[in-house]
């Protein structure tokens, strides 16, 4: 399941079937959940699920991260030669929540810093505090920014290529 930061709804003039071959040679399917050195196949561009009117996929790199983001599908025909896509694009809901209590704990750190400066003056614990605070801050700015953002738009752009 995903927390979709992107959402696309787009009438495509191309046929279903078209969308769905090309993702059915693109993609490879790992035969089980868990990722092992064997769930990474050169060759493929999307590692993921292809079902009939729709897919949920992520780009198929050697990486192993939780914060690849995923590219969900849902496509509708209207007629020979048009369907309806709606794409959703984001990390999935658990890497959300391990984000957010990850932001939670720096904000308090955070928090603990500017009281200790405020009460105390920059003595040894606040430059301390302030210390941690800044090395935490600056990896999950990290996180976000390389882990996650900079594989965000290239899969944003590939999906909009792929439906334009």
């Amino acid at each position: 399941m995903i927390a979709p930061i992107y959402k696309l709804d787009i009438v495509v003039d191309k046929n279903v079937h078209e969308i769905m071959d090309f993702m059915n040679k693109a993609t490879f399917r790992p035969s089980s959940a868990v990722i092992t050195r064997h769930s990474f196949v050169k060759g493929f561009e999307f590692r993921g699920s292809v079902w009939s009117n729709g897919f949920c996929v992520i780009r198929n790199s050697d990486l192993q991260s939780s914060l690849a983001p995923m590219a969900k599908a849902s496509i509708y025909p209207i007629n020979e030669s048009s369907c309806e896509v709606h794409l959703g694009i984001g990390p999935n809901i658990l890497t959300v929540i391990f984000m957010g209590l990850f932001a939670i704990g720096i904000l308090a750190i955070g928090a603990s810093a500017i009281y200790q400066i405020l009460a105390h003056g920059i003595v040894g614990d606040s430059v301390l505090i302030m210390t941690v605070f800044i090395l935490f801050a600056s990896v999950f700015f990290l996180f976000i920014r390389f882990g996650f953002y900079t594989r965000y738009k290239k899969l944003k752009n590939r999906m909009v290529e792929l439906l334009s």
